[in-house]
């Protein structure tokens, strides 16, 4: 579809050049079709970045556990439900577009003002909600200690995979994709067991487990 089409190439060209560095006019070049189509399908530029954006999120949150549902897992071990979660999460990385997006809102970031409220809102403070309710979760079952900040634990095992992205699609680029996503697991799983086991109500039964 044509529409779609477009969207790749956006993401393409995007992901390389910035958003503000490719004109519409680039963007109808590269699908093959004229300038006046784009219009067809989108309304502007601004229009392509939003749904960009939102495809991102779809994605993302198309196989997010219910909190009810998550917690059914607990008693099988911290170290099971972190992988289990973490792998979900790479599986929609590591496709192409996904990869080039994440490097996109990285990028646009610094200097677009949507980019930078979707990044806030989207990429990091809905996903540490999440942690926080699920450390809430845990707190509630004796899993984790009383006296645990959980805003402080939920930022602590959040930030360290962000910093891991940043380095990779900003620091590093390019660098080779797939060793990193590779490497992202095991370096946020064992920072993860870190994290966790600080945490942890000693002699909860889960000694072996995280």
């Amino acid at each position: 579809m044509t529409k779609d089409k477009i969207l790749d190439v956006s993401i393409d060209l995007f992901s390389k050049y910035g958003y503000d560095g490719v004109s519409v006019r680039q963007i109808a070049r590269e699908v093959g079709i004229r300038e006046s189509s784009i219009y067809n399908h989108y309304s502007n530029k601004q229009a392509i970045l939003k749904a960009i954006l939102d495809y991102y999120v779809e994605e993302m949150i198309s196989d997010d556990i219910p909190l009810e549902q998550a917690s059914l897992n607990l008693d099988r071990g911290f170290d099971y439900f972190y992988k289990a979660g973490c792998d979900a999460f790479l599986s929609k990385l590591k496709k192409d577009r996904m990869m080039k997006i994440t490097r996109l809102f990285f990028i646009e970031s610094y200097h677009n003002d949507e980019v930078k409220n979707f990044l806030k809102e989207a990429i990091i403070n809905a996903p540490v909600k999440g942690w926080i309710d699920l450390f809430n979760l845990m707190k509630a079952k004796n899993i984790i200690r009383e006296d645990c900040d959980v805003k402080q634990l939920s930022e602590s095992f959040f930030y360290y995979g962000m910093f891991l992205l940043y380095e990779h699609f900003i620091l590093n680029y390019p660098e080779d994709d797939e060793e990193f996503l590779k490497n992202f697991l095991s370096k946020t799983e064992n920072h993860a067991k870190i994290i966790f086991n600080s945490a942890r109500v000693r002699g909860d039964g889960h000694e072996n487990k995280a």
